[in-house]
């Protein structure tokens, strides 16, 4: 499953591939892409991970940056969700 997130503090490219690496350190994530101008992260995970570990992960490893919900909907139309109990969407 891919989530975007919105991320607050990068400057320039060595912020943005310090935040990648930072996250895709996270246990579970498969791949993130991290575009600087749209302050974005797309993260494709196994399985569904709070934001609040990839706030601590950021937070823990150095650099003043923040990351949370991005305003736009994390899924296509096509795509099939199911709410769980946590009140995420599960594809």
């Amino acid at each position: 499953m891919k989530h975007t997130y919105h991320i607050n503090g990068m400057t320039c490219d060595g912020c943005r591939k310090h935040v990648e690496k930072t996250l895709s350190k996270v246990e579970g994530v498969s791949s993130v892409s991290v575009d600087l101008e749209m302050e974005e992260a797309e993260i494709e995970m196994e399985l569904h991970i709070p934001i609040e570990i990839f706030q601590e992960s950021l937070k823990n490893d150095g650099g003043n940056y923040d990351i949370h919900q991005s305003k736009e909907n994390n899924q296509t139309k096509d795509e099939q969700l199911s709410e769980d109990e946590t009140g995420y969407f599960l594809m």
